[in-house]
This record gives C-alpha cells, structure tokens and sequence, in this order.
C-alpha cells in the first residue's frame, strides 16, 4: 500500500533536505501537526500540491543573529573540512565528501558526521596560535559529553553539537589533527578559555560570517550527491557551487519547495550560468562548474603525497 498520510508525506521530504533518520525526523513534524489548527494543516495540504505557502514550521531556521553566525561558520568550516576528506586515500575528486552526513534542525542543531570526518573537521575548527597568528575558529570552545562535542562561540547565545564524537571518536580524530600539525611544522597551543587578544584581533580584521550560511546548513543534503560544494560570502550574499549533476534549476526548485525552502524565497536575477534566490534579507546564488575529469582519478589515487598535505600520511614502511 502507498503510504499517503500527511505525516509520512513530511518526513520523507523532511529527510531529503535534512538528511535525518525516520526516528529523528517523525518526532519533529508530529509535534508541529499537532500544534496546527485545522485550517493550517489544510493549508500544509494545499502547500504540498503546490497551491499555498507553509514554510518555515516543519524545518525551522536558527532564531536569532547569535545562532545564524554559529551555524554560517559552521558550513564554511564544514566544507573546508570536506576538502581533507578528498585526500583520504585512495585520493578522490569524484568521491562525496562531506563532512556532514545530517542536520537535525533544532535551536541548537545536532550535527551528524560522516566517516572520518572528526578529525578535518576538528582541525579546522579548534582556535590555536603559532605566535601573533590565529588557525582555526577564533572563538570557539567545546565542551566534551559521552556521546557529543559541544561547540559554541565566546560572547554569543549559540549552540551546535557535533552528534556521535565519544572518547574513541575524539582521541582519532585528534590524532588526524596532530599529524597533520607536525607535519606542517605548527604548533600545537589550543586556545581555551575567555577571548584572547589575538583572537579578539583576528575578529577585529576578519568578523564571523553571517547570513543564508545558516538557511544552507540546515538543507544541506540537499547536495549530499555533489562530489563536494564550496561557497563564497559578501555582506548579505553567498555564493554555492558544485559540480555539473544536481541541475541548478532543480536544486533551486528543492530551495523554493512551499514547506522546505527558504521562508520568503523567490527567484532573482543572477550572473550567466547562476540562478539566484531572495529573502529580501539575503541572496544566494547557485551556480554549477566543470566536474572533475574521471581519467585523472587512477592517478590521483596513486599519488604519494608528501607529509603535511594530509592528516593521513604515514612514514614508508622500511622494506626488509
């Protein structure tokens, strides 16, 4: 039998821009139907054949300006992160990697993270100084639990966690993070503590991104078939790409769906080859490049690179 029920109906399409398990997601869109009059949950009906608008309920943003910027530095961080996972080998171009597998879209968002993401992720987050400069986030501090990382930024109101990341998945993904620091010559002094001077300069020079980051982040599996995605921010505006495959026009569709996309989103004039979405507070631009050339892939994999690309490196092995 087809399975029709309005609840069903929203968890299967909470799950494409989410990422979450049945488990996660059911609990969440329950709870907003049992709070809606009846007139709104004919309204949701309506919206899902496409005749009315019901966004924002069933897969709520971040409330507030301390959030938004929390979760902006997240998906920057998270794709630069991504950036390591290609290098894991056997090296990939064409091999997903992201470093989020879900987004459970709650005031303080439970983030889910694929396979050996911890320790990129990790590296790029965690604030560390090598004399007057700042890697990482400035900023941020976590706090460990048994099943969870806690992240959040000195003098904001905001949360995240990183779902999953216990002792074991801590002490591996560190190990990736000392590697690849000792590899490239830095420093291992990790920031903790009030906002130290160095980095209050580096915020100074460089503030935090804010803006639709935050609207991405929670859609984010939106692009899990990409190979990867990279963005690009200015003020109110951010730029997404990936390579050819998803079709712009069908991922901005996903992005204007009536109970998923962005509350208040319409279509906006963007440069040749890119679509653009509006707010009326924020733009996004969505745009695809050249995919990367499948016979380079044999090689790429093969390559033996030198210490200090990658966290994964190891000493040849002495032939006997």
């Amino acid at each position: 039998m087809a399975r029709t029920s309005l609840t069903e109906q929203l968890v299967d399409l909470r799950r494409t821009y989410t990422g979450e398990n049945t488990s996660q997601a059911t609990p969440a869109v329950k709870a907003v139907l049992r709070g809606l009059p009846v007139d709104r949950r004919d309204l949701v009906v309506d919206a899902l054949r496409g005749r009315a608008d019901a966004r924002g309920p069933f897969l709520p943003d971040a409330e507030g300006h301390d959030q938004r910027t929390l979760e902006c530095v997240l998906l920057r961080v998270g794709l630069d992160a991504a950036s390591h996972l290609q290098l894991r080998p056997p090296a990939s171009m064409l091999r997903p990697a992201h470093a989020f597998r879900a987004v459970e879209p709650l005031p303080h968002p439970r983030l889910h993270l694929t396979g050996h993401a911890v320790g990129p992720l990790l590296y790029e987050l965690l604030p560390r100084r090598d004399g007057d400069w700042v890697a990482g986030v400035p900023g941020l501090r976590v706090t460990r639990h048994p099943r969870s990382v806690e992240l959040r930024l000195v003098g904001l109101d905001a949360a995240a966690h990183l779902a999953g990341v216990d002792d074991r998945a801590w002490t591996e993904g560190m190990r990736y993070v000392r590697n690849l620091m000792a590899g490239r010559g830095l420093r291992g002094d990790f920031i903790d503590g009030p906002l130290t001077t160095a980095e209050r300069d580096h915020l100074d020079e460089t503030p935090h991104p804010t803006g639709a980051g935050s609207l991405v982040l929670r859609r984010y599996h939106v692009f899990a078939r990409a190979p990867w995605v990279r963005i690009a921010g200015r003020g109110g505006q951010l730029w997404v790409e990936w390579p050819e495959g998803l079709g712009v026009a069908r991922v901005a569709d996903r992005l204007l769906h009536p109970v998923f996309g962005l509350p208040e989103a319409v279509e906006t004039p963007g440069a040749p080859g890119e679509l653009g979405l509006s707010t009326g507070w924020y733009d996004v631009f969505l745009r695809e490049v050249e995919p990367p050339d499948p016979a380079n892939e044999p090689a790429l994999a093969a390559m033996e690179w030198p210490r200090g690309v990658t966290g994964w490196w190891e000493p040849p092995h002495a032939v006997r």
